[in-house]
């Protein structure tokens, strides 16, 4: 993990807790705990939940929906449906099934605060791309009228850039970018 997170756990089994906690702060992060549920929708907020689904008589869903905004990870026992399937389902990002490895929860946190950053990007890419050719009058072609290959010959980059975005947005296709400016593109 690169930066310093806010973990909460949420584990009634205290010897279990308190050695997530311990190994999570000797990395650098900081950790608290609850043993319940209605303890833990309390808390402020946090980057990380780690969530007991051993915890008898609790609902899930408040946790869930008050830290929605966290990476959740279930810490289960055994898979079921209402250990896992219906947490999953409102919101939380995985689990982990007990007894885990301290290497492997952390794989998962940073698997998750990877992902979360690469979404955000991504939506930041395509706010800017739809920005950025808002103002192009509209092509000839439609991109669901055109067939592959295609050579597009324009008089501005800008209105080619526009189609190719466009038609892989359509066809829900990958865009790969290649620079004639790298003479190495060419054997690509």
């Amino acid at each position: 993990m690169d930066e310093n997170l806010k973990i909460l756990i949420i584990e009634n089994e205290i010897y279990l807790a308190q050695s997530i906690a311990t190994k999570l702060s000797e990395l650098g992060h900081t950790c608290e705990m609850c043993i319940s549920t209605k303890d833990a929708i309390k808390g402020a907020s946090y980057d990380v939940v780690l969530l007991s689904t051993n915890i008898n008589g609790q609902d899930f869903n408040p946790v869930i929906e008050t830290f929605k905004k966290s990476i959740i990870i279930l810490m289960v026992s055994y898979i079921s449906s209402d250990t896992v399937s219906k947490p999953l389902s409102v919101g939380a990002k995985d689990y982990i099934l007990k007894p885990f490895m301290i290497e492997e929860l952390v794989r998962k946190i940073n698997h998750y605060q990877e992902f979360e950053k690469l979404k955000s990007r991504n939506t930041a890419y395509e706010k800017y791309l739809s920005n950025s050719f808002s103002g192009m009058k509209q092509q000839d072609h439609k991109p669901e009228d055109v067939d592959l290959p295609l050579f597009v010959s324009s008089s501005f980059q800008k209105y080619g850039d526009a189609f190719a975005f466009e038609y892989a947005h359509s066809k829900n296709l990958p865009i790969h970018f290649l620079t004639l400016s790298d003479p190495k593109t060419m054997n690509e």
